[in-house]
């Protein structure tokens, strides 16, 4: 077991701002609460940690408790201090910095996305940039990949960042092409070459149903018929992912609260009205319908 590297101020907000796109509210505020880390919560963030480091080159992402309510951007913490962990094994896989920054980047997103959810600081899914630190997750052009699965050849999690910029099928044949060179070259070990590659995708926006709601010109239907879907679906419906990803509101707000500034946010609110049960669904990518 190594020491925890825990980050100090100046590291935080230098790494936060220069490395990870944040806004500065959200740094002032997590230099803040860095200097506010009782002794409970620096132990937990020192195990967190640990955890990280543990498992450098692991799949998928780490289960983490949710964070105590005194220290809702204790998650960040550990998280920053295993960046240098991650840029030393990017390295060893001949990963670009150019990479590594940009996909800190998704940080800055979700700390962000927390203060629209919360209307103050947090990290809620910090346990999802495990992934990122580790070493399993890349983001190569529009989307993200992401190795999930057990065996020899691990199955290939495909995930979009909300401030990725358009979903056209140009941005997403280039990231899977890059993809599909990409993960052979840094991890030989587990895929021969693109041949070896599963991909797929769990997601609200694999919904079927949107092809009903959503104009002609949204490129979320022209996404969507690139995979191949499995299974219905929880039949339950599905609200947190939609509050969160569609509107940027917090599970518990009220319908008639939702905001209505844009044509997803509208498309999805008539079939809200209308009774439709939106979905989380998964799909095998189909690498045919890409031309690939």
């Amino acid at each position: 077991m190594r020491a925890y590297p825990a980050p100090g101020a100046a590291a935080v907000r230098e790494l936060l701002l220069d490395w990870c796109g944040a806004d500065a509210d959200d740094a002032d505020d997590a230099v803040r609460a860095l200097g506010a880390l009782d002794g409970p919560a620096l132990e937990l963030a020192d195990r967190l940690y640990q955890g990280i480091a543990a498992d450098m080159g692991g799949v998928k992402w780490l289960s983490w408790p949710k964070p105590p309510a005194a220290h809702p951007l204790l998650g960040l913490f550990p998280l920053l201090a295993a960046v240098p962990d991650m840029l030393a094994f990017h390295a060893e896989r001949g990963v670009d910095e150019d990479l590594s920054r940009r996909l800190l980047g998704d940080v800055g997103e979700k700390l962000r996305l927390n203060r629209r959810l919360y209307g103050r600081a947090g990290l809620d899914v910090a346990h999802w940039f495990t992934g990122h630190v580790r070493g399993s997750l890349y983001q190569l052009g529009r989307l993200q990949f992401c190795v999930e699965g057990e065996g020899p050849a691990p199955y290939v999690g495909v995930h979009i960042r909300g401030e990725g910029g358009p979903l056209t099928l140009d941005a997403v044949r280039d990231s899977v092409e890059w993809a599909l060179e990409f993960l052979p070259a840094v991890f030989p070990e587990r895929y021969a070459g693109p041949g070896d590659l599963a991909l797929g995708c769990h997601s609200w926006l694999l919904d079927p149903q949107l092809r009903d709601w959503l104009p002609e010109r949204s490129n979320i239907p022209g996404f969507a018929e690139l995979f191949a879907l499995e299974g219905d679906g929880d039949p339950a419906g599905n609200r947190s992912d939609l509050w969160r990803f569609v509107f940027g509101r917090s599970e518990d707000t009220p319908v008639e609260k939702l905001p209505l500034d844009n044509t997803l946010q509208r498309s999805v609110m008539a079939g809200i009205e209308a009774g439709v049960q939106w979905r989380n669904r998964f799909g095998r990518l189909d690498l045919s319908r890409l031309g690939l």
